[in-house]
């Protein structure tokens, strides 16, 4: 795992690193005042300069409170920064892999949110090694030579440790993610079907499964909770040994008269500071194999093998005739391919309905022409150009696809049409917003609150919420997926009807089991397996 793999802002390393070795330096302001005031008022009985190394006390210790808060606001902002860069990256590589729902689902909440610990747990740690440690050391060696040897012989003691452990660790985690995921999988297909377990009362018997599951997963939890507290014990035993060690030593030279107090005192105070960063590497270690595994899961996701995506929809004709050659696509884990050596051809400017019985890969041809899949076999192309090679943001602006049950995000009615295009709407936006929602006849205005919270939509005002989408976006490709399932016939004339003089200039393409949309449509093409 490369650093220079993470999308990490290099202004926010830069300034981490700064407030780092600013705070560094205040800690040893922090340490020689206390211990100057210290020598003053109690051996000395001096109080004439006490009012001022008490000032500077204070600006220190007042000065390193503000840094670390700046320091941790950084790291939050860049941890931020972090998970929303690899959401989106995640986001546009959704298209190139049919991972199931479930698999997803664990990459983009608990793989992604994993990566915080990189600033929580183990940034912290690492930029006090690179520079509280050496500063601290440096000092300690011109202040007690003798000091700084025996810090010098221990501090290897604690990385090899850890790589001793690391070993045992790793497999651990890996295991953890495993039971991790087939626990997210069991829950997924439970809710899926608990009307059909409630029916024949196998709810009980998925019940004693899931208990296995969770029992499974928390063993593999337990396990790498017993090794990090194994590692974390051993590093808090070593390193106050350590200090121990090191203040017995300061003991009795400060007692045979070979170190001054004050010395003596500010090595106390720092030796907590210098060892303290070995103390939080134990933590750190297994927050970086888990954030290791987590983001090799995502690696994997990322990794688009021969894809060059440059070209854009400049000189594409439109609107645009749609080519399939040999196109064949396998989901994950299934026995048989969904598309086998399907050819097709789709005219520009035409109306086409695609037809068949469930399962011969309607849907899912339609995701291949929009690009949300990738063909193992074959070529998609947009006239005369490959559609896996035009640039993501051009395929933004030439297709539309609606699905059977479009989302409902929390939001105005306004802004799940636009879909969050603008923070605000002008008078004329509104006034187009508006037309469209008549013209689909959802009878809701454009403020209506959906989603969480607020008005809940049948499945035929979802699809009408769909064509709505597709009408505000006014793109030259659009692609609907059943846009009449459900409705009235009088309903599905209405619908066909806005359709039809929302066609002009476009390339339409309908997935439908109704003869009168076959009918509608210029184009009706059957798929079935060979």
């Amino acid at each position: 795992m490369n650093i220079k793999s993470f999308p990490i802002k290099k202004q926010a390393l830069i300034t981490t690193c700064l407030l780092q070795l600013i705070i560094s330096l205040f800690t040893l302001g922090i340490a020689w005042q206390l211990s100057q005031v210290v020598f003053d008022v109690f051996i000395n009985n001096d109080y004439n300069n006490t009012a001022v190394t008490l000032g500077l006390l204070l600006f220190f210790l007042l000065g390193k409170s503000l840094l670390t808060f700046c320091l941790k606001k950084s790291l939050h902002n860049s941890s931020q920064h972090l998970q929303m860069t690899v959401r989106q990256r995640l986001h546009q590589c959704i298209g190139y892999h049919a991972l199931p729902s479930h698999r997803l689902q664990l990459l983009a909440l608990d793989s992604v949110k994993t990566l915080d610990k990189i600033f929580i747990l183990i940034a912290p740690p690492i930029l006090s090694l690179i520079f509280l440690l050496p500063i601290i050391l440096i000092t300690i060696l011109f202040l007690d030579p003798w000091s700084a040897l025996i810090m010098v012989v221990t501090l290897p003691i604690a990385p090899i440790l850890l790589w001793l452990i690391g070993h045992m660790t790793r497999r651990a985690t890996l295991d953890q993610w495993k039971q991790l995921d087939e626990l997210t999988l069991a829950f997924k297909d439970t809710l899926a079907g608990i009307i059909s377990l409630k029916i024949f009362r196998q709810e009980n018997r998925q019940k004693n499964h899931l208990a296995v599951l969770s029992h499974f997963f928390s063993q593999a939890s337990l396990k790498v909770l017993r090794l990090a507290f194994i590692s974390s014990f051993t590093i808090e035993l070593i390193t106050t040994l350590t200090i121990a060690i090191l203040a017995v030593s300061i003991g009795f030279r400060l007692l045979y008269g070979e170190i001054n107090f004050q010395m003596a005192f500010c090595l106390l105070l720092l030796l907590p500071e210098f060892y303290q960063p070995l103390r939080q590497s134990g933590m750190a270690f297994h927050a970086y194999i888990d954030v290791k595994t987590a983001w090799n899961n995502l690696q994997d996701l990322f990794h688009q093998p021969n894809q060059s995506i440059t070209e854009h929809n400049d000189t594409l004709r439109l609107p645009p005739g749609i080519h399939l050659t040999n196109v064949s696509f396998t989901y994950p884990d299934a026995p048989l391919p969904t598309l086998e050596n399907l050819s097709l051809d789709f005219p520009a400017g035409s109306i086409t309905c695609i037809y068949g019985t469930s399962g011969m890969g309607k849907t899912t041809l339609l995701k291949l022409l929009a690009g949300l899949l990738q063909p193992q076999a074959g070529h998609v192309q947009l006239e005369d150009k490959a559609l896996r090679q035009i640039s993501l943001d051009s395929q933004h602006k030439l297709i539309t696809y609606v699905p059977q049950s479009p989302h409902v995000f929390q939001g105005s009615l306004a802004d799940n049409i636009c879909l969050f295009e603008k923070a605000s709407y002008t008078e004329e936006m509104l006034l187009n917003i508006t037309q469209i929602i008549n013209d689909v006849g959802l009878h809701l205005s454009s403020d209506t609150p959906l989603g969480a919270g607020g008005l809940s939509l049948s499945h035929g005002e979802r699809q009408r919420l769909g064509l709505a989408r597709a009408l505000y976006q006014n793109r030259p490709l659009v692609l609907l997926d059943e846009p009449t399932a459900g409705l009235e016939p009088g309903e599905e004339q209405e619908i066909l009807q806005l359709l039809s003089r929302f066609s002009k200039g476009k390339t339409i393409i309908v997935i439908s089991h109704h003869q009168t949309v076959r009918q509608w449509a210029d184009v009706a093409i059957e798929v079935h397996h060979e």
